[in-house]
């Protein structure tokens, strides 16, 4: 009985001793669900990078373009070498000199159209056609009575036309949208005079009176560039023309003398590039590929 006790209490006393090593195995056990959490965390902060990058990025896209291209498109409608232009321009003109030409003459309106190209900075070429006409008063007596029409006692329905073809060299300066010029040069003037829409004919050369001529020309403008159309500028001006228009062996009797107009003018122009190459079509490559 002794012995059985003896047992019983060495076998209670093995259990306590074992109790707290049963404890501390269990918990490694528990680590298996709460170690899942941990990576489903982790892109979470990896999220804010991504989205910051893009905006950082989106910034200098939007505002970098902005400056680059005011200041060409600003240069490429000021005097730049191998730009051309053309325009054409509407106002009035009067022949103030000289004698027959001069005597009782009215303003009418005077036309004309212009090629430019700009040699260098400060230095431009210009072609210029153009067409005006004088008529004259009523109360100043022609400068010889028409064969055509003798019982004609004033000037009331003659009228003397002027066709100028001339070029110029022109001087260009200015700033910011504005732009001023001065030019001079020779001319081709095509003159006749007429009496009721017909060609006066001079009573004693019996020549009609019609013929080109030599002639000089000079103008003065200033032309403003538009904000939203940087190549169109709108253009006021003032022009002269000599015209050397005296021939005794043709014109006797009269209407024939030199001939002065001065012009004032308002239009529109437009500038492009003569030097730009142009858009070549890639060419296929041997064997149609």
């Amino acid at each position: 009985m002794i012995a059985r006790a003896n047992g019983v209490r060495s076998a209670l006393f093995a259990v306590l001793l074992s109790a707290p090593c049963l404890a501390q195995e269990t918990p490694p056990a528990s680590p298996s669900p709460t170690a899942s959490p941990a990576p489903a965390t982790s892109p979470n902060p990896a999220a804010p990078p991504t989205t910051s990058t893009p905006a950082s990025a989106s910034e200098p896209a939007s505002t970098s373009p902005a400056p680059a291209v005011a200041p060409k498109a600003r240069a490429a409608s000021k005097s730049v070498a191998g730009r051309g232009g053309v325009g054409g321009l509407i106002g009035g003109s009067l022949f103030y000199s000289s004698k027959e030409y001069s005597q009782g003459a009215l303003p009418r309106f005077d036309f004309s159209g212009q090629f430019r190209y700009i040699i260098r900075p400060g230095l431009r070429m210009q072609m210029s056609p153009g067409l005006t006409w004088s008529a004259y008063s009523k109360n100043d007596p022609p400068p010889f009575t028409d064969p055509a029409f003798p019982g004609d006692k004033t000037k009331e329905n003659y009228l003397a036309i002027l066709v100028p073809v001339s070029a110029q060299l022109q001087l260009v300066w200015g700033h910011d949208l504005w732009l001023y010029h001065v030019g001079a040069g020779p001319g081709v003037y095509r003159l006749w005079v007429e009496n009721h829409r017909k060609v006066l004919i001079d009573p004693l050369s019996l020549r009609l009176h019609r013929g080109p001529y030599w002639g000089t020309t000079a103008e003065v403008g200033v032309e403003h560039f538009l904000k939203t159309l940087t190549n169109t500028s709108i253009e006021v001006s003032a022009a002269h023309h000599y015209v050397f228009s005296t021939r005794d062996d043709q014109f006797p009797t009269g209407w024939n003398s030199t001939l002065g107009a001065i012009a004032l003018r308002v239009g529109t122009n437009y500038y492009f590039d003569l030097n730009k190459p142009k858009k070549t079509s890639d060419l296929p490559l041997p064997g149609g590929h």
